[in-house]
C-alpha cells in the first residue's frame, strides 16, 4: 500500500551506488531498480550527500525529489557517481545510515578516464585532444579540473582507504566493470541477498544505460547543457511545473537527439603507455588492498 507520507527522517538508504563514474552505475541502479521490492530514483544521480546546496535544503526536501514515491516495506537503493571521491558526501551517508552496504564498479582507469574525456568533448567543455592528457599527468596540477575530474576519479585506491574510514569491508562491495557486462545476474543477486530481497529475480540486462556516445553537433550539446544547468532560470522554471523526476527524463531526450554511431578516433600508443605506466602503481597498491586481481589493467588497451 503507497504511504507517500512517511516521515523521511525515518526512511534508510539500504544501498548505494557510490561510483566509479564511467563505469556502468547507471546501468546497475536500473537493474537494482526492477526489483519489486526495491524503489529508486527516476534522475540519473541522486545529489544530496553530494551537492552541498542539496543537502542544505534538508532530507526530507531530498526524499520528496527522489522517491516521492515510496512503500515503507520496500528498500530504498540510490546512485551517485562521484560520491566515492568526496569524503565529506561518504560522511553525510555515513551519519544517514551506517548499516547502508556501499557500491563500486570499477574501471580500467585509462579507458575511464578516456570515456569521461569523450563525454566532456562531448558537452563542449573541452576542446583539447586526448593527448594533453600527458600534460595534465605530468604537471599534477590539482587546481586543475581536468586533473582532478580525469585523473583523480581513476586513482581508485586513494578514496576507497577513505571509504573504508567510513564503511567497514564487509559493507563494501567492489565488482569490475567487465563483470557487469559478463555476469550483470550475479551481481544483482549478490546485492538484493545483501539487502534482504529476493535474490533469484531476474532485470532486463539488455539494456545498457547511459552509455558514452559521440556527438553530432559539440555546439548543440554546449547548449544542451547549458538549458540543463540548474542555476539557468529557464530550468527553474520549467523545474516548478515538471512533475518530479521528470525533468531529468527530459534531458536525456534532448541528449539523445544529439548522439551518433559515429566511432570516437583512435588514441595513439604513447599516451596509452603513459598513462599506462602512471596508474601501475595505484592499481597495484589497489591490489594490496582489495585482494583482488586488477593485473590486467597495467598493460595498454587497445582501444580505450
Amino acid at each position: 500500500m503507497l504511504t507517500p507520507n512517511i516521515p523521511e527522517k525515518s526512511r534508510k538508504i539500504a544501498l548505494f551506488i557510490g561510483g566509479a563514474q564511467k563505469a556502468g552505475t547507471t546501468s546497475l541502479k536500473e537493474y537494482l531498480g526492477e526489483h519489486p521490492d526495491v524503489i529508486t530514483h527516476s534522475q540519473k544521480e541522486f545529489a544530496y550527500f553530494y551537492d552541498d546546496a542539496d543537502f542544505r535544503k534538508g532530507q526530507e526536501s531530498a526524499f520528496k525529489k527522489y522517491f516521492h514515491q515510496h512503500h515503507p516495506e520496500k528498500k530504498l537503493i540510490a546512485k551517485n557517481a562521484g560520491l566515492y571521491v568526496k569524503e565529506e558526501g561518504i560522511r553525510r551517508l555515513y551519519d544517514h545510515n551506517p548499516q547502508c552496504e556501499f557500491v563500486l564498479i570499477l574501471r580500467n582507469p585509462v579507458e575511464r578516464t578516456y570515456s569521461a574525456f569523450q563525454m566532456e568533448s562531448n558537452y563542449g567543455h573541452i576542446r583539447d585532444p586526448f593527448e594533453i592528457m600527458g600534460e595534465v599527468i605530468r604537471t599534477k596540477d590539482k587546481s586543475d579540473w581536468r586533473y582532478d575530474f580525469f585523473i583523480r576519479m581513476s586513482l581508485y585506491v586513494q578514496h576507497l582507504k577513505t571509504i573504508y574510514q567510513y564503511f567497514p569491508k564487509e559493507q563494501v562491495s567492489i565488482f569490475r566493470f567487465e563483470e557487469l557486462g559478463t555476469a550483470p545476474d550475479k551481481i544483482c543477486s549478490e546485492l538484493f541477498r545483501k539487502i534482504g530481497v529476493r535474490d533469484d529475480f531476474q532485470p532486463d540486462f539488455s539494456v545498457k544505460h547511459n552509455v558514452t556516445h559521440h556527438s553530432r553537433s559539440v555546439k548543440y550539446g554546449r547548449i544542451v547543457m547549458k538549458l540543463l544547468n540548474n542555476t539557468n532560470p529557464l530550468k527553474r522554471i520549467a523545474s516548478s511545473v515538471i512533475p518530479a523526476g521528470q525533468d531529468y527524463k527530459i534531458g536525456e531526450m534532448l541528449r539523445n537527439v544529439n548522439r551518433s554511431k559515429k566511432k570516437p578516433e583512435k588514441v595513439s600508443g604513447d599516451i596509452l603507455n603513459l598513462l599506462t605506466a602512471f596508474y601501475t602503481p595505484f592499481n597495484e597498491e589497489l591490489q594490496e588492498l582489495t585482494g583482488m586481481d586488477f593485473s590486467s589493467w597495467n598493460y595498454p588497451s587497445q582501444t580505450p
